[in-house]
């Protein structure tokens, strides 16, 4: 199999999702790092003192995860071999992961539009009643279902790659600090540091799937070949 322009720009495409997509998701957490506070209505009226910055938010971790998970699904192009059960699965919840991220963060949409209504008391009965709502709790529980699948893909991924022998075992074990901490502690500074470790983790693969060899990338095996000896009488 030749090496071509297409690979070339698919590899790169992949590099730079790795990277640009969680320094996304942590821009998303650092505009607002104030976060959610212990009620509901002061959160509320934070939404409407400044809408555009929640929608903002929204929207930058949004786009983040869909980088993020796209772009980890892209990198089991090099698993065709080795790896290649572990990558098929990562991409698979990957993707799904991608639907899970848009549903959570949907909400985050409409209650910055209820949020910038006049009557504030009415408007946040009504968000209360539609978070409270069957169909909502219905929704929230597939999406955050969702995301945890597509963490689990991130960590398939990374698995494959690892199988692979493209990246060392160290990106792993950060996106899984992350994960630990983010879920056992759930403040907003523990989801900046989760972001940063992903950060870290997904440069580390980026780079390392930057230097390998464009067999490599296909998917090829490589062989070493052994070195010839002349025996002498």
């Amino acid at each position: 199999m030749n090496w071509t322009r297409t690979d070339a720009v698919r590899r790169w495409i992949v590099v730079a999702g790795l990277i640009i997509g969680p320094v996304i998701l942590v821009l998303s957490v650092a505009i607002n790092f104030s976060g959610p506070s212990n009620s509901m209505r002061s959160d509320f009226d934070r939404m409407a003192e400044n809408p555009s910055l929640i929608v903002l938010e929204a929207l930058l971790e949004t786009i983040g995860f869909m980088i993020v998970l796209a772009a980890l699904a892209g990198s089991t192009q090099a698993l065709r071999s080795r790896g290649g059960a572990l990558g098929t699965w990562g991409a698979a919840l990957s993707i799904i992961g991608i639907v899970g991220f848009s549903f959570s963060n949907a909400s985050g949409f409409t209650l910055a539009e209820l949020a910038q209504l006049p009557d504030h008391d009415s408007t946040f009965a009504t968000a209360m009643a539609l978070m409270s709502s069957d169909t909502a709790g219905t929704v929230g529980t597939i999406g955050m279902a969702m995301e945890a699948l597509g963490q689990v893909g991130i960590l398939l991924v990374i698995g494959g790659l690892i199988r692979a022998r493209l990246v060392r075992i160290w990106p792993l074990l950060i996106v899984v600090v992350g994960i630990v901490v983010n879920v056992a502690i759930g403040m907003m500074v523990t989801t900046l540091i989760a972001d940063l470790l992903l950060l870290a983790a997904c440069t580390w693969v980026g780079i390392s799937l930057a230097r390998c060899s464009n067999e490599a990338w296909l998917g090829l095996p490589t062989f070493v070949p052994e070195k010839l000896t002349t025996v002498t009488a």
